[in-house]
């Protein structure tokens, strides 16, 4: 017994040291690559050029980036009109020095769409450390909704003055609020989002809970709806025009209802057989079915005004509803609308939606 456990303790010592032997004669690998990095999660989308040194440290391990040298860095300026940032921070001050002292350790939320860029030109410079700053010269506007400490503010026309982009990532934006030249100071890391979330974030009356997510949806248009707002002609103190819309057939559908709310006030009721309707259709009340008053909100306040449209099967049990008045709900005028004249669900086939803000004048 004792002889096969001394041979068991040399085989395993044997094979350990084979495997030692075996580690040990491994090298470290390195690797030179040229390659392309698009920066997307800083406020400016950037890509960047780069000879790359790789190091393999143990046999099929990870290959580690040991060090890079920037040979080209640009602004991907085609992809910046329309992005929206989201910037979150735990001073506000800190973020636009600018404000008052009363925004010091506040945290504060700012979203910031940019609306368009012209003359945009990059020169990047290296300091003594090795480290690299671009200079951005650019011309243009950009919407900004800033949130602190239960303060919000729209800022619309924002205007955008160029920028610089730290070594670290963060970015010096400067920008003119109205007030003259200031400096955006944003973090490296910042959120992307999209025009609906700018929306949401702007507006007050923003529908966000509606119980019929999940039925089948189409697309609903108007040429009246431009970068997430309605034009002035549909507004009461504009043309009162009722918006063109056109949506998709829905197969079974024997009708489409109609409607604009904002919140829970509805400015459209509207029933047609048809798959469109054109601009100036309607104007104030035309009975039940064909109504339509334009967006009046405080001045100053923005609003959402979202239209949805309801692929019917049949007639629905309830199609009158608040007209030009509060007390409406979406998921009430869906729950009416989604019962037949029999008492049965499922009388709405499909549905549309298509939103746009207004701020009042």
């Amino acid at each position: 017994m004792e002889k096969t456990i001394r041979a068991f303790s040399a085989v395993l010592i044997a094979v350990m040291t084979i495997g030692s032997l075996g580690a040990c004669s491994f090298k470290p690998k390195t690797k030179t690559e040229n390659e392309r990095v698009n920066v997307t999660d800083g406020m400016l989308p950037q890509a960047i050029e780069r000879e790359a040194s790789y190091i393999q440290k143990t046999k099929d391990g990870e290959w580690e980036l040991e060090k890079a040298e920037t040979l080209k860095w640009e602004i991907l300026s085609t992809e910046i009109p329309d992005s929206v940032r989201i910037i979150s921070t735990d001073d506000a001050k800190s973020l636009y020095p600018a404000l008052d002292d009363s925004f010091k350790g506040q945290k504060a939320t700012l979203y910031f769409r940019f609306n368009d860029v012209s003359g945009v030109q990059a020169t990047v410079n290296k300091g003594g450390d090795g480290s690299s700053t671009m200079d951005v010269q650019m011309t243009g506007t950009a919407d900004v909704v800033f949130s602190s400490g239960g303060y919000k503010t729209n800022l619309p026309g924002v205007k955008v003055l160029g920028a610089v982009i730290n070594a670290d990532g963060s970015t010096d934006l400067k920008v003119d609020i109205g007030q003259g030249a200031g400096v955006l100071k944003v973090p490296a890391k910042v959120k992307s989002a999209g025009l609906k979330d700018f929306m949401a974030a702007q507006s007050d009356t923003f529908i966000t809970n509606e119980s019929f997510k999940d039925l089948t949806s189409f697309s609903v248009a108007s040429s009246l709806v431009n970068r997430g707002t309605w034009d002035e002609k549909i507004a009461l103190g504009g043309g009162k025009l009722s918006p063109d819309l056109k949506w998709d057939k829905v197969d079974g559908a024997t009708g489409y209802m109609v409607v604009m709310i904002d919140g829970n006030w509805l400015h459209m009721d509207v029933f047609t057989t048809e798959t469109s309707l054109a601009e100036g259709a309607f104007n104030g009340r035309g009975g039940e079915g064909a109504e339509f008053v334009g967006p009046y909100p405080p001045r100053g306040s923005t609003h959402t005004y979202s239209v949805f449209v309801f692929a019917l099967k049949g007639e629905p049990s309830k199609k009158s509803f608040f007209f030009d008045a509060g007390g409406n709900n979406i998921n009430e005028i869906f729950n009416g609308l989604d019962t037949d004249k029999s008492g049965g669900k499922g009388n709405v086939l499909a549905y549309g939606r298509l939103d746009g803000n207004y701020t009042g004048k």
